[in-house]
């Protein structure tokens, strides 16, 4: 039987006027499913709101430097990360770390220009996230799991609908697929198969 994969999901302080079960329903329950599809694996969401992990949930996200935002968070979960690993039943190369947050790591001229709402590790085991939009934390997931832009496409149905990695100026008028490109799923499928 294949291990399980766990994506932890640290909320960040400036959602607690969210609920959890409302955050999982609107962003992972979808995803929890796509992901098990493409794995036959179960995947776990364990969801920590800020006053659970305060010493995590509080967090200075915003960055001019997404990359930046993103090696100060690994930083800060470093030693976290390995005690859970320690003392719960997680696989380390299994189990992510998502901070989710309320607004995107940074903005530029209010967003028209340009904005960073996450920023991943390829193949790693953590990531940032905004709910600015409800395909930004599985593009985040996918990230960590092997998945590319590259390989992200454009699904036409009767409207065009982007593949959960796809992000490009024409992606707030095209509709979210709710899924991995075939392309990502074997990149993911590829990735996770180098453990058990």
């Amino acid at each position: 039987m294949k291990k399980p994969i766990t994506i932890i999901v640290v909320l960040h302080k400036d959602l607690q006027e969210y609920q959890k079960n409302d955050l999982y329903t609107d962003y992972f329950s979808w995803l929890k499913t796509e992901l098990e599809s493409i794995s036959e694996r179960k995947v776990r969401f364990l969801m920590y709101a800020h006053h659970e992990v305060p010493e995590l949930s509080g967090y200075n996200y915003r960055n001019e430097d997404g990359s930046a935002a993103l090696r100060g968070w690994c930083n800060l979960i470093r030693d976290w990360y390995t005690k859970i690993l320690k003392y719960e039943e997680h696989e380390p190369d299994l189990t992510k770390v998502l901070l989710l947050t309320r607004n995107n790591i940074n903005t530029k001229a209010g967003g028209l220009l340009e904005s960073t709402s996450g920023y991943g590790q390829v193949k790693g085991h953590c990531a940032i996230a905004a709910i600015t939009s409800k395909q930004v934390p599985a593009h985040e997931i996918g990230h960590m799991l092997g998945a590319t832009h590259e390989d992200s496409e454009v699904i036409y149905d009767g409207w065009w609908h982007d593949t959960i990695m796809l992000s490009d100026e024409f992606s707030g008028v095209r509709g979210n697929a709710y899924r991995y490109s075939e392309k990502n799923r074997e990149n993911i499928r590829k990735h996770l198969s180098t453990f058990a």
